[in-house]
C-alpha cells in the first residue's frame, strides 16, 4: 500500500466517481482503476461498490477510508513541517462569502513580509471541511443549519475536526436590482418559483433546504455555475436568482439587492450558524488567530481573539 494508492482512494471518496477524481488528479481513469485495483487485492475486500449509478463505499471500504484520511494527515503535517524549510504557508478554504475573501485579503498584506505562501480555496461544505482534515487549509468557513447540522457535526468529529460558532444570519435571496421582486421587503420561495435559480453547487442547497422543499419548488433544477462572474450575468439577464447568508459583509454590489426568505410557513428563515472549522485541540497560530480576529471585525462580533 502507498501513500498515492491512499490519496487516489480519498479522492474517488470524495467524487463518489472514478471519472470524477481522474479528472480532479490529473491521471488517466485506466491508471486509477488499475491503482485501486492492486490497493483493494492487498487489503483483501472491495473499497468500492462500482454500479451503473455510480461509486460508493463499501461497509469496510467506509472505515478504511476513515482511517486513511487520518493517516494521510498526519502525512501532509509531516510533510508541511519538514520538507519545506524555512517555508511557511496560510490556506483558507471557505463557502462563497465576501466577507471570508475580504479577510484574507487583509491577512496577505499583514503577513506578506513574513515569507509566507497563501491560498484562499472556495469550495462547497464537504470540500471545506476534506480541506482542514487533510490539512490543506488551517482554517475552514462554513454554516450550520437544521438539515445539515447532524451530518456535518459526525463529519466533522470523524475527522478530527471542531466547530466554532461565529454568528447567526438569516436566509436571503440575492437579485439584480431590476428584477421584478427586488423592491419586496421579503420573497417566499412560491414567488421564485417562475425565475432561475443560480448557484455553485446544488449540494449546499440540499444542506439548506430539506429534500422535500427542494423538489417541490424545484431548486434540483438549478443553473450550476462555476464562478461569481457567471452567476451575476445570469441573474441579470435571465431575471435569477440565488441564496446568500445576508450576514454583515456579505455581498455589496450596488447593482445587486438582498430580500429576506420567508420560511413555507409565511415566517422568516432564520436557521444559519456561521462559524469556523479547525483541528480539535490544536493551538491556533498567530496567523490563523489574526484571520478569525479579522472576519469577527468584519462581521462586527464582539470577543476579538487578538
Amino acid at each position: 500500500m502507498t501513500l498515492q494508492q491512499i490519496k487516489y482512494a480519498i479522492a474517488i471518496a470524495s467524487c463518489n466517481s472514478f471519472n470524477k477524481a481522474s479528472e480532479k488528479l490529473y491521471i488517466s481513469q485506466p491508471s486509477l482503476t488499475s491503482s485501486i485495483h492492486d490497493l483493494e487485492g492487498e487489503l483483501g475486500f472491495s473499497v468500492f461498490n462500482r454500479t451503473s449509478r455510480g461509486t460508493r463505499l463499501t461497509e469496510r471500504g467506509a472505515l478504511f477510508i476513515c482511517d486513511a484520511k487520518k493517516l494521510y494527515m498526519d502525512y501532509e503535517s509531516l510533510l508541511k513541517k519538514y520538507a519545506s524549510g524555512e517555508k511557511k504557508s496560510f490556506s483558507v478554504s471557505a463557502l462563497y462569502y465576501a466577507f471570508a475573501r475580504k479577510a484574507f485579503v487583509q491577512i496577505v498584506k499583514e503577513f506578506s513580509v513574513g515569507g509566507y505562501e497563501f491560498a484562499f480555496c472556495e469550495r462547497k461544505a464537504s470540500l471545506v471541511i476534506e480541506d482542514v482534515a487533510l490539512g490543506k487549509s488551517e482554517i475552514g468557513i462554513l454554516y450550520l443549519s437544521d438539515s445539515n447540522r447532524d451530518s456535518i457535526s459526525k463529519c466533522l468529529k470523524s475527522n478530527g475536526l471542531e466547530f466554532h460558532h461565529l454568528t447567526e444570519c438569516n436566509a436571503f435571496v440575492y437579485f439584480h436590482k431590476n428584477h421584478p421582486l427586488a423592491k419586496k421587503e421579503s420573497v417566499s420561495l412560491d414567488e421564485l418559483s417562475a425565475y432561475s435559480f443560480v448557484t455553485f453547487d446544488t449540494d449546499d442547497v440540499k444542506s439548506f433546504f430539506s429534500d422535500e422543499i427542494i423538489v417541490r419548488y424545484g431548486l434540483n433544477q438549478a443553473i450550476t455555475v462555476a464562478d461569481r462572474s457567471t452567476e451575476l450575468n445570469l441573474l441579470k439577464t435571465l431575471d435569477g436568482y440565488t441564496f446568500l447568508s445576508g450576514v454583515s459583509g456579505e455581498e455589496t454590489n450596488e447593482d445587486f439587492v438582498l430580500v429576506p426568505l420567508k420560511n413555507p410557513d409565511g415566517g422568516l428563515s432564520h436557521s444559519f450558524e456561521l462559524g469556523y472549522i479547525a483541528k480539535s485541540g490544536a493551538k491556533m497560530d498567530e496567523i490563523s488567530l489574526a484571520y478569525i480576529d479579522s472576519v469577527r471585525k468584519i462581521l462586527n462580533i464582539e470577543g476579538f481573539l487578538c
